[in-house]
């Protein structure tokens, strides 16, 4: 019987009772598998004496939510999830609904004694009365409300920011939080009709969400999302103006489980919320509302910035660019391969929409690029017009000059990716003519000049000039990454997330997602194509309306350019692993000139492999006995580290941090994750392949050469960084 209600299930169904060490190792016992039990029956179970232990217990449900812990250790077991659809499943109202419902005990300091030769459960203190209070999984969470705000009509609600599966032993973070930013978060809708938009209820399954609290939260009025810890779950609220649907109100209301300073949601609590909106006009004065009247990108933006396949932007920032154009060495030329496809078969570009975005941490923040106005209306983010005043419709554009691009991205945000793009058809349909990638970040290093900079850190760029005094300046991190670090690693996932930056399969401009997870990927990789769900362990990206998530592709065989830039989604590899990706094995990055391939921000273009010879380690490898001290200053923590420092200047100077991301591999994995770190070079190798350099953190590949020069399958997708196109 839980002390909420009366839903419960009738029998405890699929017990288990494991018991562990401190350290986390499984204790073999004596029947840890029981089996259905009834109510009030008798139960044994030999353990093993222990002063102070562990002890899991599990009655696993009548469904197949929960596999057998077995002889797992705890740390397995805290790596074990329930997935969302399994507990969603769950009707209290059904009969015998609450039956697939698991429940979990973890006790973690357990004496185990024997009294009269039999070993029995007792506190630390001694005492051994004890009754053992098995908790619900999941968490219910009720919302009622009452919209009664004249000239608005409520018309959407989410539940924002909630863990996307349910673990079976918590694992806390070192501030108590759980579960990780960096695990797998997702967004719950109710459905809103005429029926219930004044008045209504709904209620949710939900996991666990501890998030802390936080002083600053002194009121309900300061339950806002600056005040909140990352990754708080709310509700979100969305009423549409009815003189304007543009127009609306977003209403914020976080969960948590006590004063206005917590946010926290336990697993086994009741939850219900009870909002009352009741207000003349817009509340300004009250920042859990922001009115949103979004004009068009176009508007108010003359703010033309140099074509580039990347644009560094500012959250909140706007831009406009010539799609038919790009930067080589300062100076704007046509981009003929667009032209060459167009301009002869009078098609050209028609509209343009939002690809995809990011969140501002992984799966938890807002969108960075907004939310669009509707699916169809896209135009608070990305516009196009004729640069002449006629329609783009009628006069497709196809030659430079002739028309401009128009993009604006959301306020407030810590920053994140989103990519945008031109269609030869009319609201977004038809091919894909080119897409560019827009990096949100405070980070903007000049493009000039021949000096490192390390301060301020948003202007940060180094001097790679060990084994290559000549080098000029590149960016402290990886092209779309959120940071870069030297002279120390990141503390947490969290922050090792934001240093990954996207992949690159050589040659093209299009960037795919990096690995975010803190969990120890089994063989290494993840199956990341084609999942109508997100992979675990991946970076996410979402649709313009910051909820549907958006699908990675892959697909065997090779492409041409121009088809290569209709897919920018999709990761081609011949045969279904490489070498190659494209049916044409030119030289698009290399050269003497930054190329129109070149995925960098205009000033800028991929480093070479004689620019970033700094990080080459002289010697036998990692079993030499000096290697850690010639080139790498974190040797004996790289793994806690997640990656390496290397030094770029001299030995005992400055370093700069190196993840172990892994890398895209074949046409359906993402390989290598938390062992190796991979970086492009603009070189082209052998056929098909280019110059990468690989950097790993054990010595078990040796054919590859320890932070050499190699070269690599074309379609595989690594980082870049970027380095000054001039002085």
């Amino acid at each position: 019987m839980t002390r909420a209600s009366t839903d419960v299930p009738d029998k405890l169904y699929n017990l288990e009772i494991r018991q562990y060490e401190l350290d986390g190792s499984y204790i073999p016992s004596t029947g840890g598998e029981l089996g259905t039990k009834e109510v009030g029956e008798h139960l044994e179970v030999t353990l093993a004496t222990r002063d102070d232990c562990q002890l899991v217990i599990v009655a696993r449900g009548s469904g197949p939510a929960v596999s057998t812990l077995g002889s797992k250790s705890l740390s397995e077991v805290q790596d074990m999830t329930v997935s969302s659809s399994a507990i969603n499943a769950i009707d209290p109202a059904a009969t015998n609904g609450m039956n697939a419902m698991p429940y979990v005990l973890h006790l973690e300091h357990v004496k185990v004694a024997l009294v009269n030769d039999k070993p029995v459960i007792q506190s630390i203190d001694g005492s051994y009365d004890a009754r053992l209070m098995l908790k619900r999984l999941a968490t219910r969470l009720t919302v009622n409300w009452n919209y009664t705000v004249s000239g608005y009509k409520l018309k959407q609600l989410l539940l924002q920011s909630v863990p996307m599966n349910y673990a079976i032993v918590n694992k806390p973070e070192s501030d108590g939080t759980y579960p990780s930013i960096v695990s797998q978060f997702t967004i719950l809708e109710a459905k809103i009709t005429d029926d219930n938009a004044a008045e209504g209820s709904y209620s949710w399954w939900v996991p666990a969400n501890v998030r802390g609290e936080n002083a600053a939260a002194t009121s309900d009025l300061q339950r806002i999302k600056a005040n909140a810890p990352t990754g708080s779950s709310f509700l979100n609220f969305v009423a549409t103006s009815d003189a304007d649907i543009k127009k609306k109100l977003d209403y914020r209301v976080y969960i948590g489980s006590g004063a206005s300073t917590d946010f926290n949601m336990y697993l086994n609590k009741d939850y219900v919320y009870t909002v009352n909106f009741s207000h003349t006009g817009i509340p300004v004065n009250d920042k859990r509302v922001t009115y949103i009247d979004p004009i068009p990108a176009s508007e108010n933006n003359d703010n033309k910035v140099p074509t580039a396949n990347c644009f560094m932007v500012a959250p909140g920032g706007a831009f406009c660019f010539d799609p038919f154009a790009y930067q080589q060495n300062g100076a704007e030329i046509t981009n003929t391969e667009m032209t060459g496809w167009y301009n002869t078969t009078g098609t050209g570009i028609k509209s343009v929409k939002l690809l995809w975005q990011t969140r501002e941490n992984g799966d938890v923040g807002d969108p960075v690029m907004g939310i669009a106005n509707s699916t169809g209306d896209q135009t608070n983010i990305v516009d196009i017009k004729r640069t002449d005043g006629s329609s783009i419709i009628t006069v497709p554009a196809n030659n430079k000059g002739q028309c401009l691009i128009y993009c604006r991205v959301a306020a407030n945000t810590s920053g994140g990716s989103g990519a945008i793009a031109a269609y030869d058809g009319e609201d977004g349909t038809g091919n894909i003519v080119w897409s560019w990638h827009v990096w949100v970040t405070d980070y903007h290093p000049s493009a000039t000049g021949s000096e490192a900079v390390y301060e301020p850190v948003n202007q940060r760029k180094l001097r790679f000039t060990k084994n290559n005094p000549n080098v000029l300046p590149m960016m402290d991190r990886n092209l779309g990454a959120m940071a870069g670090y030297i002279d120390e690693a990141p503390k947490d996932f969290v922050e090792k997330s934001k240093t990954h930056g996207f992949h690159y399969q050589w040659g093209r401009k299009d960037p795919y997602p990096s690995s975010y997870t803190i969990k120890q990927i089994p063989n290494n990789k993840i199956d990341n194509k084609d999942a109508d769900t997100p992979p675990d362990g991946m970076q996410n990206r979402y649709k313009a309306d910051g909820i549907t998530y958006v699908k990675n592709e892959g697909k065997k065989g090779t492409v041409s350019p121009q088809a290569s830039c209709q897919q920018p989604l999709a990761f081609y590899a011949a045969n279904g692993e490489g070498p190659a990706w494209s049916n044409s094995d030119s030289d698009k990055w290399g050269g003497t000139n930054k190329t129109v391939w070149d995925p960098c921000p205009a000033g800028w273009r991929i480093a070479s492999k004689d620019e970033m010879k700094a990080i080459v380690a002289e010697g036998t490898g990692l079993a030499d006995p000096t290697y850690g001290n010639r080139n790498i200053k974190n040797f004996a923590t790289r793994e806690e580290d997640g990656g390496f420092l290397v030094y770029f200047e001299t030995t005992n100077t400055h370093t700069s941090y190196f993840r172990f991301t892994g890398y895209g591999r074949y046409f359906n994995t993402f390989d290598y994750i938390g062992i190796l770190c991979t970086l492009w070079t603009r070189n082209k190798g052998n056929s098909n392949q280019g110059i990468a350099y690989r950097l790993p953190k054990d010595n078990g590949d040796t054919s590859a050469g320890i932070f050499t020069d190699k070269s690599m399958y074309g379609s595989d997708a690594h980082p870049v960084r970027c380095i000054q196109e001039k002085q």
